[in-house]
């Protein structure tokens, strides 16, 4: 209980956490207790890392060590080969597109990307003002997370098919179709060892930048290696 205190400030500076690793146990009951749904929130409402799977710890770990220049023992997952989901609700389906497009490049560099109904087409319309290919969709569309959307990228998730879930929720309004998104991330949990997920913007952004950060490093120790 005092955990989700501290990730919103605590009673006092010095108590503030700056994020929380809750690897998540899907069959226990104790991931659905109020304290674990609120610490949760807590970190989704601040900006700060909620991680539960073991497969986002070690990639988390390596993106703070990008930060600081520091190599990780297990270095930052490669997009190719992999898939990521971007789904977005409302309030936040503009940030994605935005995000999206920041990231433009860095996103296309995953070998497929899926997403639910309207924020799907909306990144669709937004590569294509990019230049991406006009007859190859840049997010395979699934249906609207209140539809089944999120329904079926848990799908993909179970099946190892689905390596990252990039998902900007909103802690501020009541969700009809609740039941799907906690059964997406009991789909991600369920995958510990092979699926990451991103619960805002803040931790989207971080771990881009640290992508980012560590391609160009690459590339500055290929030049010196040919130099």
């Amino acid at each position: 209980m005092r955990l989700a205190s501290r990730v919103a400030g605590g009673l006092s500076p010095e108590e503030a956490l700056d994020g929380a690793i809750s690897l998540v146990d899907p069959v226990d009951s104790s991931s659905m207790y109020p304290e674990a749904i609120a610490l949760k929130r807590q970190c989704v409402i601040h900006g700060k890392p909620f991680i539960a799977t073991v497969a986002g710890a070690v990639e988390w770990i390596a993106v703070e060590m990008a930060h600081v220049d520091l190599a990780a023992d297990t270095p930052l997952p490669s997009p190719e080969g992999q898939t990521v989901a971007l789904i977005a609700h409302d309030a936040f389906k503009s940030r994605m597109v935005e995000f999206a497009s920041n990231h433009f490049d860095l996103l296309s560099r995953y070998a497929h990307r899926v997403g639910t109904g309207t924020t799907g087409a909306r990144l669709n319309e937004m590569a294509a003002s990019r230049g991406w290919p006009a007859d190859k969709p840049w997010v395979e569309r699934d249906l609207s997370g209140p539809m089944g959307g999120d329904a079926q990228i848990a799908e993909r998730v179970l099946e190892r098919r689905c390596h990252k879930v990039i998902f900007f929720e909103d802690p501020h309004v009541a969700r009809q179709h609740e039941a799907d998104i906690q059964l997406l991330e009991r789909a991600v949990c369920t995958a510990t060892f092979d699926t990451s997920c991103f619960n805002s913007p803040a931790m989207a952004e971080r771990w881009a930048i640290a992508m980012k950060k560590g391609a160009s490093d690459k590339l500055q120790s290929l030049a010196k290696a040919v130099g």
